[in-house]
């Protein structure tokens, strides 16, 4: 039963991780994404995956900074202190409880980024991550969407390579 209403919190925040990724607004999309990471928490925890829920908490509050214009080196060092350890201490998969240490240590390093296709290019390498990660903690609806997200952040590439050459 654990996995059914884990799977159908999944797919209303998965709604949302799809949706983001036709936003080309950085400001918006990081809106979208702090209240599906809420929701992605809460499925992760009820599936078993401690690691994802861990990492989609804090990675609200690096958004929220991120959002304000407070993300600086300091924060991002806090950020990633409190992810590892957590993620290190709580891990109850062994190495597939480590990728979304991996995507959350790539995506706050690099989410300061202005270029808004390189912005998309780093969210389909972190949703990779996470598909493997979802897949294996049978969070079907999320890896589905990954998947589409992945797929999302592609065509709005593609679109944004499209209105440059305009």
């Amino acid at each position: 039963m654990s996995v059914v209403i884990g799977n159908i919190i999944s797919l209303l925040a998965s709604a949302l991780m799809t949706y983001s990724g036709y936003i080309k607004s950085k400001g918006k999309f990081l809106i979208v994404q702090i209240v599906q990471m809420s929701l992605s928490a809460l499925s992760n925890f009820i599936l078993g995956g401690i690691t994802g829920t861990i990492i989609n908490l804090v990675n609200i509050i690096r958004n929220v900074l991120c959002y304000k214009n407070k993300l600086n080196k300091y924060s991002i060092i806090l950020i990633l202190t409190l992810s590892i350890s957590l993620s290190l201490y709580f891990n109850n998969l062994n190495f597939i409880g480590l990728l979304p240490l991996l995507s959350t240590i790539l995506y706050t390093t690099l989410m300061n980024i202005k270029d808004i296709k390189k912005f998309k290019y780093l969210t389909i390498t972190t949703m990779l991550l996470w598909l493997i990660y979802d897949i294996c903690i049978m969070n079907y609806v999320s890896a589905l969407f990954d998947l589409l997200t992945i797929g999302s952040n592609s065509i709005a590439i593609y679109q944004l390579k499209n209105i440059a050459k305009k």
